[in-house]
């Protein structure tokens, strides 16, 4: 007859539990509120500390590692058959060609965009820089040891390395990489 007292008390003991092993979660799983910015300083610091022949000759590229998805798009658009499947689905669903500019899309083909790209946001195969879990670094101004070295380091971190060349040639040869895409996997 009286049950329906204790349930205030049940409300109050659930939210405590959730809200304990939401903090549990984040304290034992830090990767999922890492952003990779972070984690490249880091090893970026460690490379440095470890091998000061090397300091200063390694940065991060493109800010803080996080593109809006408007930045996003102005990249796939400036770079024409690069990303052909979201530009073939822009094209049909739109039934046309995509535009040279953001400034000559429509405010639903701008929607779509935004849409698009952020259900891609974060994901190693999709659009990693979106959701801050990539993070471009100039290796530029290091030698192969160096590259190897930092690239050690950066696996010791958990970063996952695309080596590049930009704007437009991927997964080269550490020797030849001047960008190491790094990413959470």
């Amino acid at each position: 007859m009286y049950h329906f007292l204790a349930l205030p008390f049940f409300v109050t003991y659930m939210k405590k539990l959730l809200i304990f092993h939401i903090i549990f979660l984040f304290s034992v799983f830090p990767i999922f509120s890492q952003k990779a910015n972070s984690v490249v300083y880091n090893a970026i610091k460690e490379f440095e500390e470890s091998f000061p022949e090397y300091s200063g000759k390694v940065y991060m590229t493109g800010g803080n590692g996080e593109r809006t998805w408007e930045k996003q798009m102005e990249f796939i658009l400036s770079r024409p058959g690069k990303y052909p499947n979201i530009q073939n689905r822009f094209s049909n669903c739109f039934g046309k060609k995509l535009p040279a500019a953001p400034s000559e899309m429509t405010a639903e083909m701008l929607s779509w965009w935004e849409r698009e790209i952020m259900a891609q946001a974060g994901k190693p195969n999709g659009f990693a820089h979106v959701g801050g879990k990539a993070q471009d670094v100039s290796v530029r101004n290091l030698d192969l040891s160096g590259k190897q070295e930092f690239s050690k380091i950066l696996q010791a971190h958990n970063l996952g390395i695309i080596y590049e060349i930009p704007p437009d040639s991927y997964y080269v040869s550490i020797d030849r990489a001047t960008v190491f895409h790094c990413y959470l996997p």
